[in-house]
């Protein structure tokens, strides 16, 4: 719940479709902020009080600037399977890996003036790929505001009613876990205690 000495802060989230992603939307309305969620079909997102849809494109730093202009802290969903992308991306042989999204997002975002960034991903996993080692090396030399996040986006089953209403529910039950991941990514947004550094998020 906001309470008073929180502000009420404008949200930007490629991702949205994922679980993990129903997950922070729930959070993030339940804490009154507003969110918008970056997908490639308007009709695929329930619009509501606090929530509206825009299209983007993660892969391309002009898309990115022009549907995040305006927000106070960008959350990418990196490993989401439903992540926006241009038509015609994948027809045109244009790669649309991590690098190419840290890319588009470190370029799209001083151009507005959005200075915080919070990028999840599967980093446990990837972290020795070479287009994800040199998109992290890229990241840490970069004055953006960002914040690693080492986590898993769980598929795209579970939705924003899905996590709505926790009471009764075991602290194992996955939707009780995405939730508090969910929560522990907003808090960090809102009071930031690991600038430039990588945190970790595992059941």
């Amino acid at each position: 719940m906001l309470n008073a000495e929180t502000p009420r802060l404008k949200f930007a989230l490629y991702g949205a479709h994922s679980s993990l992603g129903n997950a922070l939307l729930c959070e993030l309305l339940t804490r009154q902020h507003e969110v918008v969620a970056l997908v490639d079909d308007l009709n695929s997102m329930t619009v509501r009080p606090g929530l509206r849809a825009k299209p983007g494109d993660l892969f391309d730093g002009i898309s990115v600037s022009q549907s995040v202009a305006g927000m106070d802290a960008v959350i990418c969903l990196f490993d989401s399977p439903s992540v926006p992308t241009a038509l015609g991306h994948a027809e045109s042989g244009q790669q649309q890996g991590f690098y190419q999204a840290v890319d588009a997002l470190l370029t799209g975002l001083p151009k507005v003036g959005v200075e915080r960034l919070l990028l999840t991903a599967d980093l446990s996993a990837h972290s020795e790929e070479p287009d994800v080692a040199a998109a992290l090396q890229r990241l840490a030399e970069h004055p953006l505001k960002w914040t690693l996040v080492d986590a898993l986006t769980e598929g795209e089953d579970l939705s924003i009613e899905d996590f709505s209403n926790l009471e009764g529910l075991a602290a194992e039950d996955r939707r009780v876990q995405l939730r508090r991941i969910a929560a522990g990514m907003v808090d960090e947004l809102e009071s930031p205690q690991h600038l430039h550094q990588q945190i970790h998020f595992r059941f």
